[in-house]
């Protein structure tokens, strides 16, 4: 490639791969000098970065399957690769040929193994694959690929796309499916346990694509969508936002973020355009990049300079980005960027700090505030009507963010059952009424010295009432309830209904 310039447009190279076959996957080789590229046929070629000359012979399954997945190693000279018969296995390039060195056994169920992905905080002691099962594997690579930690618990149908967290203790995945999920895993226990089910988007869009991220203010998570669209979803608590700019107009096939500046992010659609986004603002940035044909796969060069994308017409495209995205990039003024203001990282962020889990989450109970002040002690009550409802209380994992728990849920349910309980039918007037006023509901109330008085508004007078038949006064269908801290709480939070104490 040439020196860079300042363009609006990067310089790119373009590489026929192959005649009229898709290019599946796409990776970066030995400190960004070679690409290799896995071919619908099930082959693997390794090419020059900088002249796209091919290297060596093509790489090919010696049991003819095809190979439908790649990940290059954190070292850059492994290249773990699965294949439609359910393998994992590890290859080892020395410039010109390449050989197997590690193979695991086939997928006990038969199916493809759809992706495959190293772990990075360890230099690549493991490796982590989804089978088009739903169910996910880790292969310890020194024992080559032997003695695996799996789990069928996934609640995905299909698995096309899975990534190691930054610090090795999670997976996300997903798989054509309106949900993702995020699982933890146990390196001493050996288990991979599901943490947390989120969904995306409904039908009848799908998440076609899905990788970790960063933003200016923690952790995140970035999907893309089967409709174009590129959500955003801010962990622990967030839900998902739709990046703002123009986006795509079709399948979203990659989302990649560039490992020297976590806040590019490059996606890669069906409608021909490789697009970049800013994650700190949420918006798009730079013009889109154009194709012959449909975008398939896209991968960032470990040091951010270049970008490979291929296509499904067997073409791979090299962008040459760096002061393509560093002219686009919003710069930190006191005005901010178009008349809005400019995302700074926030000073209680570390990006270093683990992702938050159900797990790891040590959660204090959550009481609302108008129960309980640390401020004033408790009064002490006898015995009432709600000493046997529990209090709500987290003590186990937080759910999903699709299934959110509500700590009025407990009280209302309660509010209803003592509402069946004490519900008195309402007066049923059968002849017309003479001489009648609308009053107030009775109400107990308990005054400083602990005594109880009672205070009511206008009677309300019935045709029983007038003709004698009954002495004490009617309400309509109201019942005295003592006035106990806890329906103070239900009355505040329109659970039980309160009327005026006096009639207009």
């Amino acid at each position: 490639m040439s020196s860079r310039a300042n363009k609006l447009v990067p310089e790119k190279l373009v590489i026929k791969v192959n005649h009229d076959k898709q290019v599946l996957a796409i990776a970066f080789l030995f400190k960004d000098q070679h690409f290799i590229v896995c071919l619908h046929d099930g082959r693997l070629q390794v090419r020059e970065a900088k002249t796209g000359k091919l290297l060596g012979d093509p790489w090919q399954d010696t049991e003819g399957s095809q190979i439908c997945a790649i990940d290059v190693s954190p070292d850059g000279g492994r290249v773990a690769t699965g294949s439609k018969d359910g393998k994992i296995r590890v290859w080892k390039w020395n410039g010109k040929t390449a050989k197997i060195i590690a193979e695991s056994k086939k997928h006990s169920n038969g199916t493809a193994a759809n992706c495959v992905c190293w772990s990075r905080h360890d230099g690549g002691a493991y490796i982590a694959s989804g089978f088009d099962d739903g169910s996910v594997t880790v292969w310890p690579v020194s024992s080559g690929l032997k003695n695996p930690t799996s789990t069928d618990d996934t609640r995905l149908r299909h698995i096309h796309a899975i990534s190691y967290s930054h610090d090795g203790t999670q997976l996300l995945v997903s798989g054509y499916d309106r949900e993702i999920s995020r699982l933890t895993i146990n390196e001493k226990a050996q288990e991979i346990q599901l943490d947390e089910v989120i969904k995306i988007c409904n039908n009848p869009n799908h998440v076609s694509s899905a990788t970790w991220a960063m933003t200016t203010d923690g952790h995140a998570i970035v999907t893309g969508l089967t409709d174009g669209k590129i959500t955003i979803l801010e962990l622990p608590e967030g839900q998902p936002l739709e990046l703002e700019g123009p986006g795509h107009s079709d399948l979203v096939c990659a989302v990649v973020l560039s490992l020297p500046n976590k806040r590019v992010l490059a996606s890669s659609s069906y409608d021909r355009t490789l697009l970049f986004w800013d994650l700190g603002t949420k918006r798009k940035i730079c013009q889109p990049l154009l194709h012959s044909a449909d975008v398939t796969c896209a991968a960032f060069a470990t040091n951010g300079t270049l970008v490979a994308t291929g296509t499904c017409d067997g073409e791979v495209y090299l962008w040459d980005v760096a002061d393509f995205l560093s002219n686009a990039m919003p710069t930190e003024d006191a005005n901010g960027r178009d008349g809005g203001t400019t995302a700074r990282p926030s000073l209680n962020f570390d990006p270093n700090s683990p992702i938050p889990t159900r797990q790891r989450e040590a959660r204090q109970p959550l009481v609302p505030p108008s129960l309980d002040t640390p401020n004033r002690a408790k009064p002490i009550y006898g015995r009432g009507f709600f000493d046997d409802v529990r209090p709500a209380v987290v003590d186990s994992p937080t759910p999903s963010v699709s299934r959110r728990f509500s700590i009025s849920r407990p009280i209302k349910v309660a509010a209803s059952r003592m509402q069946q309980a004490l519900r008195v039918s309402r007066i049923q007037i059968e002849r017309p009424l003479t001489n009648v006023y609308l009053g107030d509901i009775q109400e107990e109330r308990q005054n400083h010295h602990g005594k109880h008085q009672v205070t009511s508004g206008i009677p309300l007078t019935t045709f029983e009432q007038q003709s004698g038949v009954t002495s004490e006064p009617a309400t309509r269908g109201a019942v005295l309830i003592r006035r106990t801290r806890w329906v103070n709480a239900l009355l505040r939070m329109g659970c039980i209904p309160q009327y005026p104490d006096q009639v207009d």
